[in-house]
């Protein structure tokens, strides 16, 4: 094979795999619910979507059905149907807090008893409102949670222990006390208005009290195709109810400390599920990552740089390589944070009696 047929083979191989690519493009909502539909573990699934009240507050597969849970001064009303979701698939529903403490206004969602098992897991994806909670003795504010007697299922929480918290915090936490101990944190800082895709995964140990469980999280709005693992956790508090138990959706699982915000779909199973499976279903929403190469190097004669871009993620590091013989390479920058799609790091240093020169781009390991 000649230099130039393999020249020729290259470029038919990156223009095939340029056709086939866009098949990710058509990754939404509605396709992340109707792979959820196919796990025989979904026990219950929550999606919003309907054409009334009564549909969108409907369980989708179990007969969970939520009704409205009003608190303080607040009424049904405050609950918003209808709402756009993460994207144009599906709709949302908005959960509101009042100003003042934590029980003088709002209106949450309420299913009066739900069965969960020693093993579960949940997706949830939602929007807060605000980056903070603040006016309360706790400032917490319950978004998926479960509780009877000293049995808490806190799964997922906007605020943290110590208590009173700020309400800047995503957590979740198990057991018999809002403590550290028993909780798992899971972001330190919500962004107001950004998309979450929030998962964990949660199993109790009978034998030794505890409850052994990890999360996920990814940013939607900040272009996050990769789940980042919190965990796995063990705490000392005991178990979440198991049973027949209360549930609350954006608001306690009586009533009070609502959650401000959108929540797009929840899904619950009845297992422990994995991290391979949780990405599969964030692929499904976000078509998940473009290949790691470089796909552009481009010369620029009169300031005598050249410019490398390669499909990235948003936040995470790459190293730049350079080589005049791909053998012995030369680190050229190894703190390059990636943007959302593409990223591009220029070189400065090209000699002007270089004849040729090889890039490479690595993944730094956090």
């Amino acid at each position: 094979m000649t230099f130039r047929d393999l020249k020729h083979l290259m470029s038919s191989l990156a223009l095939i795999h340029c056709s086939f690519w866009p098949c990710t493009s058509n990754a939404s909502i509605i396709d992340f619910q109707s792979l959820a539909l196919t796990d025989p573990d979904l026990s219950h699934q929550f999606t919003f979507d309907g054409e009334n009240e009564q549909d969108r507050l409907e369980d989708k597969v179990g007969d969970a059905d939520l009704i409205p849970r009003p608190f303080g001064s607040g009424t049904a009303n405050d609950i918003e149907y209808a709402k756009q979701g993460y994207d144009e698939t599906s709709e949302s529903v908005s959960t509101s807090r009042g100003p003042g403490n934590d029980f003088a206004q709002g209106a949450g969602l309420h299913n009066a008893s739900v069965n969960l098992n020693d093993q579960f897991s949940y997706e949830v994806i939602f929007q807060p409102k605000s980056t903070e909670i603040s006016g309360g003795n706790f400032n917490l504010g319950y978004i998926l949670n479960t509780r009877v007697n000293n049995d808490r299922g806190y799964f997922l929480v906007q605020g943290n222990a110590p208590l009173p918290s700020t309400g800047q915090q995503l957590s979740s936490t198990i057991g018999d006390g809002f403590a550290e101990r028993n909780q798992n944190l899971i972001l330190s800082q919500v962004e107001a208005d950004h998309w979450y895709f929030v998962a964990g995964s949660y199993s109790i140990n009978r034998d030794t009290n505890t409850t052994d469980f990890t999360n996920y999280i990814a940013d939607l709005t900040n272009g996050e195709t990769v789940l980042r693992k919190i965990g796995p956790f063990s705490n000392s508090g005991g178990p979440y109810p198991t049973g027949g138990s209360p549930l609350g959706i954006g608001g306690r699982w009586d009533a009070g400390e609502s959650f401000s915000g959108q929540i797009d779909e929840i899904n619950l199973y009845d297992a422990e599920k994995d991290e391979f499976i949780f990405q599969q279903h964030l692929d499904s929403i976000t078509g998940g990552n473009s290949p790691f190469e470089i796909n552009k190097i481009a010369h620029d004669i009169n300031s005598n740089t050249t410019t490398i871009e390669w499909n990235s993620i948003s936040g995470k590091a790459y190293a730049v390589d350079a080589s005049s013989d791909m053998i012995e390479w030369n680190e050229l920058d190894d703190g390059v944070i990636g943007k959302k799609d593409s990223t591009s790091f220029t070189d400065t240093e090209v000699s002007e009696n270089e004849t040729k020169k090889f890039y490479r781009v690595r993944e730094i390991e956090e």
